[in-house]
């Protein structure tokens, strides 16, 4: 671009500091990027459906006047999703945003007329950097606002799917001028007043604060005043949290669209499970306090406690591996002779933990509607757990009550110590209640569902 070739000439002339320099350079190229649109434009447009299916319009106009115009009708609809994550793909951490992104958004949604593409992150530099991961393209968008403006445009996307809405996702947002609506799935609303009470009671290792929400609130009042976004979500309580945190009117709709997990539709509740086996299922971050998991084997002894899960890339490896030493040598065995360090598992490796345990333990200070819930619950293992969203684990398990800091005092370890005891010795009623569980899960989770719901309401928002 001519705009570069000009800044970076001129920088060496103003100045010889090179933090200066560059910062001149940007601010040369931001300037230059909108003289030169004012002079001459090229965009590309998705247009309505009312005016045809799937067209797009490209522009090209000096001094705001149309000296060009062409129309062509793509083979499908553009959307692009924004996570920060996929599950592993291109050096991305693994949780449940990119689980949703790569196992089911991404590989169950696109059909004949809907395309799906990826936007991670914001990368150093002016380029665009692309690499296909399940047969969907992932990016990385230029670090200068011009540049990705720019290239958004000439994507021409119909519509915006965002997983919640991370910082590396509003980052690429927030700079973008246009009216593509999004479609914010309501995933983990964290309301500041009521996370960050939380998270500041933990003294072992801390999550980021997520600070930059306030940001996003504001940003989300101008799109509702355009009508450009509208919202889904997993859960009521969810969406309670999230009308609150983004101030929305009563009048707003929120669409239900429970997540969706892969279910054994031939799985039949019964007692071939180990008959003292239970089971962590998540990433070893702080908000997931995996320390009480291990706290808690060292008081019961008598069962076999697993920990399935890894830290996530990039999320702070050594706090976390600082605050589980105590539980684990270096090569990632066990100290405790009863309790078990997988790492990280995914498909029938974990299936098979799941399902051959009585007992999943969820001992989080925040959660949305985790995953792992939705998987132990489909094969009848019944949840003991320090947080509820929707009277799931009330329903379905022991919620034990919320538990403050880093909740390792022997009275918090006794609350999961009894509730387990329970569970562990009332096969009856443990059958009772899983066989409703399996049912749940069947009838509100399953894919068949979501890609009905889903797919439905990507068409309905399509302006």
């Amino acid at each position: 671009m001519i705009e570069i070739v000009i800044a970076k000439f001129l920088g060496y002339g103003v100045f010889w500091d090179s933090g200066l320099r560059n910062r001149f350079r940007r601010n040369l190229r931001s300037w230059l990027s909108r003289g030169r649109r004012v002079l001459w434009s090229c965009t590309v447009t998705a247009l309505p459906k009312a005016v045809g299916e799937r067209l797009v319009e490209q522009r090209i106009s000096i001094f705001g006047i149309d000296l060009f115009a062409r129309r062509w009708r793509r083979p499908k609809y553009r959307v692009g999703l924004l996570v920060d994550e996929f599950f592993g793909g291109w050096d991305t951490a693994i949780g449940g945003y990119g689980a949703l992104a790569r196992k089911y958004i991404c590989r169950f949604i696109p059909d004949d007329a809907l395309q799906i593409d990826v936007l991670l992150n914001v990368q150093g530099g002016s380029g665009v950097g692309s690499k296909v991961v399940d047969q969907t393209v992932l990016y990385r968008l230029p670090f200068e606002v011009w540049d990705r403006q720019s290239w958004l445009e000439k994507q021409a996307y119909n519509l915006f799917i965002s997983i919640e809405m991370t910082e590396p996702s509003f980052r690429i947002l927030e700079s973008f001028t246009s009216n593509v609506p999004l479609l914010y799935w309501i995933q983990d609303p964290r309301e500041l007043n009521m996370y960050q009470s939380r998270l500041r009671s933990m003294r072992r290792v801390r999550d980021d604060d997520w600070n930059y929400l306030n940001e996003v609130s504001d940003w989300i009042k101008k799109l509702l005043e355009r009508n450009q976004i509208f919202f889904i979500s997993q859960g009521n309580s969810l969406s309670a949290i999230a009308r609150q945190l983004y101030n929305l009117p009563s009048d707003v709709r929120i669409k239900d669209v429970a997540n969706p997990i892969e279910i054994d539709d031939e799985y039949i509740f019964d007692e071939a499970r180990s008959p003292n086996k239970i089971v962590f299922l998540g990433r070893l971050e702080a908000q997931k306090r995996a320390w009480i998991f291990c706290e808690i084997a060292k008081a019961m002894p008598q069962f076999e406690f697993f920990v399935i899960g890894a830290t996530g890339v990039g999320r702070n490896e050594g706090g976390n591996a600082k605050a589980l030493e105590a539980y684990r040598n270096l090569d990632g065995s066990s100290k405790i002779k009863n309790l078990h360090f997988t790492g990280h598992l995914d498909g029938n490796a974990k299936n098979d933990y799941i399902r051959s345990a009585k007992i999943l333990v969820n001992t989080s200070i925040w959660e949305g509607i985790p995953v792992s819930w939705l998987e132990a619950l489909s094969y009848g293992t019944l949840i003991v757990s320090s947080f509820d969203r929707d009277f799931i684990v009330t329903r379905f398990g022991t919620f034990v009550g919320e538990i403050m800091g880093d909740g390792v005092d022997e009275s918090y370890i006794n609350l999961f110590v009894d509730a387990i005891n329970y569970w562990m010795t009332n096969d009856a009623e443990r059958k009772v209640i899983g066989m409703k569980a399996i049912n749940y899960v069947r009838e509100r989770h399953s894919i068949e569902n979501f890609v009905d719901t889903m797919r439905s309401e990507i068409y309905n928002v399509i302006p």
